[in-house]
């Protein structure tokens, strides 16, 4: 039962050093400007994150098209324009409230990055294309440093970081942790056989 524990341990120490060192999800952040029922796009960026980003649901769309038009992702969100508010009396009593809703706001959403992309198209709840904006230079770029940054005109920004690197290089650069696992397990092993005999 110990040498059951034990192996366990070195297992879920394994499956954790792997993870910690996959590669980070990328996306396209978009900051749009919605007003009276238009959307422009105010900048565009690829961001890193090591946790999958979600976006408001909604019935607005977002589609990533390659240069041959073929659909790479379709994404859901929705314009967060409606804000709670309460009423209060002189007391400060709240005596009511509700929902608000604003005919101009600035917000982000996020896509999944495509390094085949060539087009972003954004898509109102009828499907009517709202504004489409070439994505193709970042695309492009690949990336060697976590720090460099390439700023665009009108304020577009894009923070790199590698994106090439694959997961088996990665863990070349850390043989020495897995030869120290395998034979740390291989020992336990003979150890618990040896125990048995």
């Amino acid at each position: 039962m110990k040498n059951q524990i034990i192996f366990l341990i070195f297992a879920i120490s394994f499956l954790s050093f792997v993870s910690a060192i996959q590669q980070p999800l990328i996306y396209y952040k978009l900051n749009l400007d919605y007003s009276y029922g238009n959307i422009s796009i105010n900048s565009t960026q690829v961001e890193f994150s090591d946790e999958p980003i979600d976006n408001v649901f909604g019935f607005y769309s977002v589609s990533i098209f390659d240069s041959d038009g073929k659909i790479l992702n379709l994404t859901l969100f929705d314009i967060p324009n409606e804000i709670l508010y309460d009423t209060a009396d002189e007391n400060g009593t709240i005596n009511g409230g509700g929902f608000l809703e604003l005919n101009q706001t600035n917000f982000d959403i996020f896509v999944p990055y495509n390094s085949n992309a060539k087009d972003v198209v954004v898509y109102d709840e009828n499907l009517t294309e709202l504004i489409r904006k070439d994505v193709s230079e970042f695309s492009r770029i690949k990336a060697t440093d976590f720090n460099k940054t390439i700023t665009k005109t009108t304020s577009e920004t894009i923070q790199t970081r590698p994106t090439e690197i694959k997961l088996m290089d990665k863990l070349s650069n850390y043989w020495w942790v897995l030869v120290a696992f395998l034979i740390i397990l291989v020992a336990c092993l003979f150890y618990s056989l040896n125990k048995k005999k």
